[in-house]
C-alpha cells in the first residue's frame, strides 16, 4: 500500500472538511516521521522539508536541493527550494486557495505555526494529529513486511548473545557487538540506543551501557532493535552469567509467567489497558509487588514508541487487526538487578502472531 491510499484514508477519517494537509518536517531532533509515512521515502533526512496532501490530486513535495537525489523515487510532484523565501513561495502557491488546512499539532514547532499564520492569514488551521495517529496504528502490508524483517534481524542477533559474552567483557563492548551484528544482518541502523546492562544496572529500565565488566552471578539484560527500511523492531532478553540464585530464578519465572498472561488476553476487540491490568495484578500478588514500574507494551512501527496505542493503564482503545505491539513485562529490584522479556506481536483475527521467537528460557552462560 503506497502513500496515495494513505492520503485518501486520512481525508476520509477527518471529522472536518479539510482542503489540504501540510506535514512539516523539521531538523533533528524534531523529525516528523509522518513526512516519511505519507511520502514513503526511505533515504534522506529531509530536514526543513514538507509534503502537502490534497483529497483528489497528487501531493506536492517541497524539498531542499540537498535532498533532490533522495526524492527521485517519489511519485509526488517535487519542488526544490534553496532558501526560506523560496520555501514560502511554494507554500503560498500550493495553499493560498485552501481555506481549511490540517496540521500535525503534535509535531509542528511554534515558530513554523506562527510563520504559516502570517503567510496564510485567511486560512483556518485544524489539528489532525489524532486522525493521523488513528491511521498509523493500523499497519498495512508494506509496513508489516518491513517490521517482520526487522524482527527477523533481532531474533538472529539475540540468539548469538551467549556466544558474544565472556568474563570481563564490558557493557560497551557487548553493545558494539550487538549493533555491528544487526547491521551485518541487514539493519539500516539501530532502532534506538542499545541497552546491554550487567548486574545491578539491569534494575534501571532505560540504562544503556558503560564500562562495567561482566562477572559471575550477574544478570545480563539486552534490549535492542533493528531499523529496516525505516521500520523498527524491539526485543529484550535477560541472561545469567553463571548459576542463578533463588531470587534470580524467581524473578525470571515471574516475568515469563506475566508475559504468558498477557499473551492469553491479547486478541482483537479487547481494550488495550486490560492487558496491562492483568499483568500488573499478577505481579502485585508475587514477592515482587511494586517492582513493575512501566507499561506492558507499546505500539511499534516508524517510531519505536509508535503513535496511537499501547498496553498502558490509560489506553482504552480496542485492539484491531494489523496493530503491532511490544509485550514487555519487567521487574526491577534496586541494587540487585532486573528482568525484562520483550517480544513484538501482530494482532490478527485469531489473536496475534508472534514476530520475535528466540528462546525466553533463562539461559545460563
Amino acid at each position: 500500500m503506497k502513500n496515495y491510499n494513505r492520503k485518501e484514508k486520512i481525508f476520509k477519517i477527518c471529522n472536518k472538511k479539510i482542503d489540504a494537509i501540510l506535514i512539516k518536517n523539521n531538523v533533528d531532533p524534531y523529525i516528523d516521521n509522518n513526512f516519511f509515512y505519507f511520502t514513503d521515502l526511505e533515504e534522506g533526512i529531509f530536514e526543513g522539508c514538507s509534503t502537502i496532501l490534497y483529497p483528489e490530486q497528487i501531493s506536492e513535495l517541497i524539498i531542499s536541493e540537498l535532498e533532490y537525489e533522495s526524492s527521485k523515487k517519489s511519485k509526488d510532484n517535487v519542488n526544490i527550494f534553496n532558501n526560506k523565501m523560496q520555501y514560502d513561495q511554494f507554500i503560498l502557491e500550493f495553499l493560498s486557495s485552501s481555506k481549511n488546512i490540517g496540521l500535525n499539532f503534535n509535531n509542528i514547532l511554534l515558530k513554523d505555526y506562527v510563520d504559516l499564520q502570517k503567510l496564510l492569514p485567511k486560512a483556518e488551521f485544524y489539528n489532525v494529529s489524532k486522525e493521523i495517529s488513528d491511521l498509523r496504528v493500523i499497519k498495512d502490508k508494506n509496513e508489516i513486511d518491513r517490521i517482520k524483517k526487522a524482527c527477523n534481524i533481532v531474533d538472529s542477533v539475540m540468539e548469538k548473545i551467549p556466544n558474544m559474552v565472556y568474563k570481563g567483557i564490558t557493557e560497551n563492548q557487548l553493545a558494539a557487538e550487538i549493533d555491528y551484528s544487526m547491521q551485518k544482518n541487514g539493519a539500516k541502523k539501530t532502532a534506538f540506543n542499545t541497552i546491554s546492562s550487567f548486574g545491578k544496572n539491569t534494575a534501571e529500565p532505560h540504562y544503556s551501557h558503560g564500562q562495567v565488566k561482566l562477572k559471575k552471578g550477574y544478570f545480563i539484560l539486552c534490549d535492542f532493535g533493528a531499523n529496516f527500511r525505516n521500520y523498527n523492531s524491539d526485543i529484550t532478553r535477560t541472561f545469567i552469567f553463571g548459576t542463578p540464585n533463588r531470587k534470580q530464578l524467581s524473578m525470571h519465572e515471574t516475568i515469563v509467567n506475566a508475559q504468558k498472561i498477557a499473551f492469553n488476553e491479547i486478541k482483537a476487540e479487547v481494550k488495550a489497558n486490560k492487558i496491562h491490568d492483568k499483568v500488573y495484578s499478577y505481579i502485585e500478588k508475587t514477592e515482587f509487588k511494586s517492582l513493575f514500574i512501566h507499561s506492558t507494551g507499546h505500539s511499534i512501527g516508524l517510531n519505536v514508541h509508535d503513535i496511537g496505542a499501547g498496553f498502558s493503564p490509560d489506553c482504552e482503545i480496542f485492539l484491531k487487526e494489523n496493530m503491532v505491539f511490544t509485550v514487555e513485562p519487567g521487574i526491577y529490584l534496586p541494587k540487585f538487578g532486573g528482568v525484562r522479556i520483550e517480544d513484538d506481536i501482530l494482532i490478527n483475527k485469531d489473536g496475534f502472531e508472534l514476530l520475535t521467537n528466540v528462546s525466553r528460557n533463562l539461559i545460563e552462560i
